[in-house]
C-alpha cells in the first residue's frame, strides 16, 4: 500500500471500530508483521484512563476469502480446542475483531525453562494437537468445505524448493532426480490416516492464554488456522517439534514422536501399527515441509523483502538433512529408491553451494 492509502484504510478502520464500539474510546496498537499481506493491530478499550477489554484487530484489505475461510474454520476448530472467539466482523471491509490471548507466544514459553518444563508445555501442546485430530473428518468435509491436502497441493509447495531456493544458491536442478522425490512423497503422505491439519502448527502460532492461567496449567490459544486442510496425521506434529524457530536435539525430537504416537493410540484415533513406523511417516512428512519451507523463506526474502526469514534457514537444512539421512538408513520400501539418490545430490551438490552463499 502507498501511504496515502495506508492513511484512508487506517481511516475506514478507525470509523467502523467507533461505530463497533458505541464510540467508546480506545487505543490502537500495531503488531509486527508476519509472513502474510494481513495485518494486526492490538485494540484497548478505555474508561476513565482504566483499560477494560483487549482485543484483536485483523486487516485483511486483498484477503476477504482468507478471512472468510478463518471464520469458517474458527466455526470448526471451536468446540474442539481453543481458537480466538470473534466478536465483530465486516467482509466487506475485510475487518475481523477478535479475542485477544495476550502477547506471550509458545516459544516464550520455552525461554529458561527447565526441562521439565519444556516437556510440560510439549505435552500441552500435543494434546490440543490430538483434540484437533479427534475433530470429524467428515463434518469438515460435508459441513464446512474443508479442501483436502492432495497431491496437486503437496507438490506445488514443494515446487517453492525448486523456484526459489535452487536459484538463490546458484544450483542447477536435476530434474530427474527431483520428479521422481516429488512423486514418491505425494504418494507415501497420501496412504497416511487423514485429520484436520492446521498447516502452520508451530511456537508462533500458539500462544499462552492470559484469561487461562494456573499454576500447574498451561492455557493455549491456537492462532492462524485459516489454511487448514484435511491431510496426513503428521504433518502438523512435525510443524511442532521440528519448528523452525526453536531447535531441540534429535533424541528429543524422537521422544515426542514416540508420545504423540502413544497419546494417538489413547485417544482413539487411527495410527500407524509402530512407533517406529510413525516415526517414519513423520520424517517422510517433514522432507515434504521443510523443501516448501526453504522455498518459501527464500520467497520472502526475494519478492517481499522479509529478510528477517534467512535468520531460520540454517534450522530448516539441518531438519531437512537430518530427515534425509534418516529415511535413508531406516525405511526399506520404495520411496529409499528416491531418498537416497536425492540424498547424495542434497549433500554433494546443493549443501557445498549453500554453505557458500550462507557462510
Amino acid at each position: 500500500m502507498t501511504d496515502i492509502a495506508d492513511h484512508h484504510r487506517q481511516q475506514e478502520l478507525n470509523v467502523w471500530l467507533q461505530h463497533t464500539f458505541n464510540d467508546q474510546v480506545f487505543i490502537l496498537d500495531s503488531l509486527p508483521g508476519d509472513a502474510s499481506a494481513r495485518r494486526y493491530h492490538r485494540m484497548q478499550l478505555l474508561e476513565d484512563d482504566s483499560v477494560t477489554a483487549r482485543y484483536i484487530v485483523m486487516d485483511s484489505a486483498d484477503e476477504q476469502d482468507t478471512m472468510q475461510q478463518f471464520i469458517t474454520v474458527a466455526k470448526l476448530m471451536t468446540p474442539a480446542i481453543n481458537v480466538p472467539t470473534l466478536v465483530a466482523q465486516n467482509l466487506d471491509k475485510g475487518f475481523l475483531i477478535l479475542q485477544d490471548f495476550g502477547a506471550v507466544e509458545f516459544a516464550h514459553l520455552l525461554v529458561d525453562a527447565t526441562p521439565k518444563q519444556v516437556n510440560h508445555y510439549y505435552q500441552s501442546a500435543m494434546q490440543t494437537l490430538i483434540d484437533l485430530q479427534k475433530i470429524s473428518v467428515e463434518t469438515a468435509k460435508q459441513t464446512y468445505q474443508l479442501p483436502n491436502y492432495d497431491a496437486a497441493m503437496l507438490e506445488r509447495e514443494m515446487d517453492l524448493f525448486s523456484e526459489w531456493f535452487i536459484p538463490y544458491i546458484d544450483v542447477s536442478l536435476d530434474t530427474a532426480l527431483w520428479d521422481t522425490l516429488k512423486t514418491a512423497l505425494v504418494n507415501t503422505v497420501l496412504l497416511q490416516p487423514q485429520v484436520i491439519v492446521h498447516r502452520d502448527y508451530h511456537s508462533r502460532n500458539l500462544m499462552q492464554d492470559q484469561a487461562d492461567l494456573s499454576l500447574n496449567h498451561v492455557g493455549l490459544g491456537v492462532i492462524d488456522f485459516q489454511d487448514a486442510v484435511i491431510g496426513a496425521y503428521s504433518y502438523d506434529l512435525v510443524s511442532l517439534v521440528r519448528d523452525a524457530y526453536v531447535d531441540w536435539s534429535e533424541p528429543q525430537v524422537s521422544n515426542w514422536i514416540g508420545e504423540f504416537w502413544q497419546l494417538q493410540q489413547q485417544a482413539g484415533l487411527v495410527t500407524a501399527a509402530s512407533a517406529e513406523q510413525f516415526e517414519s511417516d513423520v520424517n517422510v512428512m517433514g522432507v515434504q515441509r521443510h523443501l516448501k519451507v526453504l522455498g518459501i523463506f527464500i520467497r520472502l526474502s526475494q519478492r517481499d523483502g522479509k529478510d528477517r526469514y534467512l535468520a531460520d534457514i540454517p534450522k530448516v537444512m539441518r531438519d531437512l538433512l537430518f530427515e534425509l539421512e534418516w529415511l535413508a538408513v531406516h525405511v526399506n520400501d520404495a520411496i529409499k529408491q528416491s531418498i537416497v539418490p536425492f540424498n547424495k545430490w542434497m549433500t554433494e551438490t546443493v549443501l557445498p553451494a549453500y554453505q557458500i552463499k550462507f557462510a
